[in-house]
């Protein structure tokens, strides 16, 4: 009879005492525990006081851990390939041994000269060379080449035809000039950078060829494959402008070709009108 009476008091205290406080510090440091597992903090405090924990609640927990585990398995598969990758870079570079053996001298760009006996050619070829500023390219043409002939004096006395057709040739050497002119000022333009481009290319060939392991990064070479796409664009760039500034010389050569063969059919034409105007010769026996 005691022994039940034990019992039934020990059941009244527990029953009497707030039960919320007990289970809810419980759960809270399970939630905590759980969380700092799977690496999330907060999640102690979002359990805190569920009695009981039910499968609804559970929910989240599950898919942040889940989540978390991705994440693991993402990094862990980076890891792998970044470690294959420099496996790999590690085995090539031993077959290739040294890279030295691949670099190959570039071809220099050769200057011009003239003896400049009279003092005519040497600034053409200051110009050609890009020792000259721009400003200098028609004095340093002029210098070298035949001065037109002024006909605005005898223009006047001179039959029409004559007058256009001295226009026209007039324009040929204006145009021939200033063809010439501008492939001078771009031909001087890319010899003068010619020095500057030969040490960025000769930069790169060292960083390309560069057996260090921070060189051969993926980074690494991708930067330098960038920059040399970059060169390319450029070099590109300064063979359309010498090509551009070629096609214009030779458009005004052929405008100057054309001009000669148009002379020569109008004057064969006019002596064929010519002849044609003339009376029949009479031949007779003597």
């Amino acid at each position: 009879m005691t022994r039940k009476l034990a019992i039934l008091s020990v059941l009244l205290v527990v029953l009497a005492a707030p039960a919320t406080p007990f289970w809810g510090s419980f759960f809270a440091g399970i939630g905590k525990a759980v969380g700092k597992a799977i690496g999330i903090p907060q999640l102690g405090g979002g359990l805190s006081g569920l009695m009981p924990v039910t499968v609804k609640a559970a929910k989240p927990v599950v898919d942040a851990a889940n989540q978390r585990l991705g994440e693991l398995q993402n990094i862990r598969s980076m890891a792998s390939g970044t470690l294959e990758h420099f496996s790999g870079v590690v085995g090539t570079l031993r077959d290739l041994g040294d890279l030295r053996a691949f670099q190959a001298t570039a071809t220099r760009w050769l200057r011009s000269s003239t003896a400049n006996r009279f003092g005519t050619s040497g600034g053409w070829v200051d110009t050609i060379n890009g020792d000259s500023p721009s400003g200098s390219v028609v004095d340093a043409y002029g210098r070298a080449s035949v001065p037109v002939p002024d006909w605005s004096a005898a223009m006047p006395a001179l039959d029409p035809q004559l007058q256009a057709a001295i226009r026209r040739d007039h324009a040929s050497l204006e145009i021939s000039d200033a063809a010439s002119v501008r492939s001078l000022a771009v031909l001087g333009e890319a010899r003068r950078l010619a020095g500057e481009r030969r040490a960025a290319h000769a930069n790169l060939e060292r960083a390309a060829l560069d057996p260090s392991h921070g060189s051969q990064s993926m980074p690494a070479l991708l930067g330098k494959l960038t920059v040399g796409q970059v060169r390319q664009l450029r070099s590109g760039e300064q063979t359309n402008q010498l090509l551009d500034a070629m096609l214009e010389a030779e458009l005004a050569t052929a405008k100057r070709q054309r001009d000669q063969l148009a002379r020569s059919m109008r004057a064969a034409a006019e002596y064929s009108e010519l002849a044609a105007a003339q009376p029949a010769p009479q031949w007779r026996m003597p």
